[in-house]
């Protein structure tokens, strides 16, 4: 087993960076960001300990996701670790969960995604909605 990183030594491996993160206290978010991300403009949406990418439209979302694919695993631990969750929405609808909240679906097991939520009546219930404004 390593020895404990101490605070003023470089991070050499994953496990440091967990253990460290572990020993810290969780964080709480606070933003409200419209972000371009490839040309389509998304909210970014913190409070506590949930951060919520809000997306005009699925295919949007499903693009996005496709394009910035992150190691699902990876995302959960350090998620986890630091108390965050993360939320793909489509105009305030959840389609999935990573992180510290997150209940990780056996579909999305079948479907390769790792540790994450979905939320099939989200993605259902985007598709059909529109925002008004």
């Amino acid at each position: 087993m390593s020895q404990p990183v101490q605070s003023g030594e470089p991070i050499t491996t994953a496990a440091e960076l967990l253990d460290r993160l572990e020993r810290r206290p969780d964080l709480a978010i606070d933003c409200d960001l419209d972000v371009t991300i490839d040309g389509t403009t998304v909210n970014v949406l913190g409070y506590e300990d949930l951060v919520a990418v809000d997306c005009p439209s699925v295919r949007s979302a499903v693009d996005l996701a496709r394009r910035h694919r992150t190691e699902s695993m990876d995302a959960a631990a350090a998620l986890a670790s630091t108390g965050l969750t993360a939320e793909l929405r489509v105009r305030g609808v959840p389609l999935a969960r990573v992180g510290d909240g997150a209940r990780p679906s056996r579909l999305a097991q079948w479907l390769g995604l790792g540790p994450v939520e979905l939320v099939p009546e989200g993605a259902l219930l985007a598709a059909v909605t529109r925002r008004r404004g």
